[in-house]
């Protein structure tokens, strides 16, 4: 048997092609890599061949060859949070009708974890890169000096002072102020806004808008520093929940994290609602089937994911800003006698979100 022949042990190669099609292998790597070079009837003779033979050139060696993989990457932070499953469905989306393959990784909320993966990403020589950072978005000037000239994105962070990146994230300043303006109608004094700790904050913005609309509204505020899994979270709100000053109100920064609240809240005999009213963020389809159903601020998962691949892609550039919707369910209520002064109904409110058109056009807002 003629050794130099395809076998199932040793699929075509380049070296087949251009045999079978009677070129030089140069001519046959032109066409292949659709480049021009050959004439238009040699390289239908080449495609032919490679057809028939079931030729399917190697991803890595192509890489190397031209310096794109047509491969993209996407870091996130947390994959048990139903939020970035959504994102990557719209993302892989767009990716398959661009013939595009995109790898999506889990940073577990590590800067160190983050950075290897980074690293692992521009050594396959991937054409862009997307990550939702653990913090201020180092990694994202690490792959740049890695890969220079190739896209990055930045989801759901601001990324401050870093040029050259784009940004996919919800209207933070809307996510704040639907919620916040609506407890103070309901009468809550004192609210309380979880938030990852210092370090590994990537999404500053959101931090800003709530102290804005506290000192605004006239309200009182506590900011819970936490790491955003369940158990550390609900850790730190069942602590703070037990004592006899307590908020009135809790907003989450996920729907994810606002579980965690729930928890919190039972175990010390607090009811959801009545006793401490609950926001999340991103309304997850889970949310509503919690027990009270949560109110959260809806957000389009799936066009975030597209709007990223499109900018991984470059057939869009600059940022987006998805719009949020308030969605008010039995978590939030009126606040509960006793537990702080009752506010009147609308006193402080400032123009809230629905009363004006989100400016999608700023680069700084960030999610």
């Amino acid at each position: 048997m003629d050794a130099s022949l395809p076998t199932p042990e040793r699929p075509p190669g380049i070296r087949d092609v251009a045999r079978a099609a009677g070129v030089s292998v140069a001519s046959a790597s032109v066409a292949l890599n659709h480049r021009p070079g050959v004439a238009a009837d040699t390289r239908a003779r080449i495609l032919a061949a490679a057809e028939q033979l079931g030729y399917r050139a190697h991803p890595q060696a192509r890489a190397l060859r031209s310096g794109h993989s047509n491969t993209f990457g996407l870091v996130v932070r947390n994959l048990g949070n139903p939020f970035f499953l959504d994102i990557i469905s719209g993302a892989e989306e767009v990716a398959s009708a661009a013939g595009a393959t995109v790898l999506f990784l889990d940073s577990h909320y590590s800067v160190e974890r983050e950075r290897h993966l980074v690293e692992a990403m521009a050594a396959q020589r991937v054409d862009g890169l997307a990550i939702a950072p653990v913090g201020t978005g180092q990694s994202i000037r690490l792959w740049q000096e890695l890969r220079p000239g190739m896209p990055a994105v930045a989801l759901n962070a601001t990324v401050d002072g870093i040029p050259d990146v784009s940004r996919v994230m919800p209207d933070n300043a809307a996510a704040l102020e639907l919620p916040m303006s609506r407890l103070a109608e309901l009468g809550h004094v004192k609210v309380a806004f979880l938030s990852a700790p210092r370090p590994l904050m990537a999404d500053p913005d959101r931090l800003r808008h709530f102290r804005r609309l506290v000192r605004a509204l006239g309200l009182q505020s506590e900011i819970w520093y936490t790491p955003l899994n369940l158990a550390a979270a609900q850790s730190a709100v069942e602590a703070r929940l037990a004592r006899p000053e307590r908020p009135t109100a809790v907003i989450a920064n996920s729907d994810y994290v606002a579980q965690a609240v729930y928890r919190a809240a039972r175990r010390i005999g607090l009811a959801v609602g009545p006793d401490v009213s609950v926001v999340g963020h991103d309304d997850l389809p889970t949310s509503e089937l919690l027990d009270p159903p949560l109110a959260t601020l809806a957000v389009d998962r799936l066009a975030m994911g597209r709007a990223l691949m499109r900018r991984l892609l470059e057939v869009e550039t600059g940022d987006h800003v998805e719009p949020v919707a308030w969605v008010e369910r039995a978590s939030v209520r009126t606040a509960a006698p006793g537990v702080g002064h009752r506010r009147p109904t609308g006193a402080g409110r400032p123009p809230g979100p629905a009363e004006r058109s989100p400016d999608t056009s700023r680069s700084r807002r960030g999610a």
